[in-house]
Formats: structure tokens, C-alpha cells, sequence
């Protein structure tokens, strides 16, 4: 019950809290990458570039979306 009202009255973020993508994305790529990685010595490189990626993706679908809403809708 609780989850239908989430999904009819959603929680209201701000501009701000865009930027709290940046350290869950690395996070995200730290906790992964350690657990692939071969070598220790490739962590920090493998880490930047899957964060790079990650980013580079969600900001191609923010793109993507953002063309989506002003020109088909």
C-alpha cells in the first residue's frame, strides 16, 4: 500500500541531488572492479574507466530522454 502511494505522489528531489550520482557511480565501480580486476596494479585505472563509462551512459540517456520529451511528446 505504501508503495502505490510512492508511485502516485512520487518524492521530490532537487537540482542539487543530481550530483549524489557521481559517488554512487564510483562506488559502484569500486565494489565491482575489485572484485574483477586480475591485479591489484589495474584497480585504479579499471575503476576510473568503468565510472567514465557508467557516467558517459547516463548522461547519453539523459540526452536521449531530454530529446525524447521536447520533440515527440
Amino acid at each position: 500500500m505504501i508503495a502505490w502511494r510512492l508511485f502516485v505522489n512520487p518524492v521530490e528531489m532537487g537540482a542539487d541531488h543530481i550530483w549524489l550520482v557521481l559517488p554512487l557511480c564510483a562506488v559502484l565501480a569500486i565494489v565491482y572492479k575489485t572484485i574483477r580486476v586480475e591485479r591489484l596494479r589495474q584497480l585504479p585505472l579499471a575503476v576510473l574507466v568503468l565510472w567514465a563509462y557508467m557516467l558517459g551512459g547516463i548522461l547519453a540517456l539523459a540526452v536521449g530522454f531530454y530529446v525524447l520529451l521536447e520533440y515527440a511528446a
